[in-house]
């Protein structure tokens, strides 16, 4: 048998590793767009390094490391770097480019081509803060679950408007029945309240729109300021109840379905009742919004399940 030539090996860390199949540096860098030559020797990062141990094409040198157990522990492998892993080792059997900057994975095709994401890899467990969903803006989250299945969302910040302008000639009167609001229904656009005779019932929101009575506890008053915002973006808002959402909102008429259902998240969520609220809404050809406060003022996120996003790349 062939034995390796001296330079038939790869580097990670301070770990020396055997390039097997009688394989060199060079094609492990062409073939798996890994790693990089330095001295005729692979040099490698921890990801690159996993990925063509459990793949058979290198081995460690030290017979200590050759279990994959032993090898993670002494790569230093913790929790959200074996999560990180999970989706890494997906992008690079699909032939990807991947490289990893700020704990988000990024992915191009060819040399040539600009990498896309950043991929954020979250646990359905984990909790996630509004205002990082906000700051991540434009990205693709990878979920994993109790089982390492991976299901992808899209995420982008939403900034649209509806076409419903609502303005009032003189400022409704709302009287407060027990716990009840009403307003004269001739005094308000159609779709606000529920109709009783001539009057309208309003809901605490409502009212509150109208009077400018924003609430008593923190979360009363944020979810009224994302209610006041969508009104003044000229969107119908309607409760979101039996959807499991605060609203469901129209962009021309109730006549029509609902174009958006808008959740608000007071600081931060668990990601499966996320995904559950996504599901939700796609289940009844919604699209689904995130809402919340940041730097004071309302904030919006869309986000969508998607089956592969990866597939279509070429």
């Amino acid at each position: 048998m062939q034995k390796n030539k001296p330079s038939d090996r790869a580097i990670c860390q301070d770990l020396v590793f055997s390039i097997l199949q009688n394989r060199g540096p060079s094609f492990i860098l062409n073939k798996y767009k890994l790693g990089r030559i330095q001295a005729g020797v692979l040099i490698l990062n921890p990801f690159e390094c996993l990925h063509l141990f459990i793949k058979g094409k290198i081995a460690p040198e030290n017979s200590l490391f050759n279990r994959g157990d032993k090898l993670m522990e002494r790569l230093g492998v913790v929790d959200h770097f074996l999560n990180i892993f999970i989706v890494y080792n997906i992008l690079k059997n699909r032939g990807f480019y991947v490289k990893m900057e700020e704990n988000s994975l990024f992915y191009r095709r060819t040399p040539r081509s600009e990498y896309k994401g950043p991929v954020r890899v979250i646990r359905e467990s984990e909790a996630i803060e509004f205002s990082e969903m906000i700051g991540n803006g434009a990205c693709v989250y990878a979920a994993l679950d109790d089982d390492n299945d991976v299901t992808i969302f899209i995420s982008e910040l939403w900034d649209e408007s509806g076409e419903n302008v609502t303005e009032f000639e003189n400022m409704p009167e709302v009287k407060k029945l027990n716990s009840a609001f009403t307003v004269d229904g001739r005094e308000v656009p159609e779709w606000l309240g529920t109709p009783l005779g001539e009057m309208k019932l309003l809901n605490r929101l409502e009212a509150g729109f109208i009077t400018g009575d924003v609430g008593e506890t923190q979360e009363e008053r944020e979810i009224q300021a994302i209610y006041n915002d969508l009104v003044k973006r000229a969107f119908i808002v309607k409760t979101g109840f039996k959807y499991g959402a605060n609203f469901r909102i129209y962009a021309r008429t109730v006549e029509e379905h609902a174009d958006y259902l808008v959740h608000f998240i007071e600081a931060r969520e668990q990601w499966y009742k996320i995904s559950r609220a996504v599901r939700v809404a796609q289940g009844v050809k919604k699209e689904m919004v995130f809402s919340g406060l940041f730097e004071d003022s309302p904030a919006y996120v869309k986000l969508k399940r998607v089956r592969d996003p990866f597939s279509s790349e070429n």
